[in-house]
């Protein structure tokens, strides 16, 4: 059993947007996945282009309404979306337009 509580961690900046803060939740919780990781949006924040060579990205939308990119395709996000961003797809958030609440994953892949 393992229990994780955002009261108890810290917030840390985001590898390749360091204006952006994060809580990682748990990091290798199990084989498959490498970290769970949560995140608060305001209006005007934004997610620089990138991708993940080495893992899968799933994005929740608990909620708020933001706009993702990915491999150029542009889809809103909003509560209850689940997004799936496959390794080395690049992607990146180009718009938020309230405050938006993400629990998001970095899924190992072979």
């Amino acid at each position: 059993m393992k229990l994780f509580s955002l009261q108890d961690i810290p917030y840390e900046a985001v590898s390749h947007d360091p204006g952006l803060k994060k809580k990682v939740l748990a990091r290798d919780p199990l084989p498959s996945i490498k970290n769970i990781n949560h995140i608060i949006l305001q209006p005007g924040d934004r997610a620089s282009e990138h991708s993940h060579s080495d893992c899968v990205e799933v994005f929740y939308c608990m909620r708020g309404d933001a706009e993702f990119s990915v491999q150029g395709k542009t889809l809103p996000i909003r509560k209850g979306h689940l997004l799936f961003v496959e390794r080395g797809e690049m992607h990146a958030i180009l718009e938020v337009k309230e405050e938006s609440e993400f629990l998001y994953l970095h899924v190992n892949s072979a």
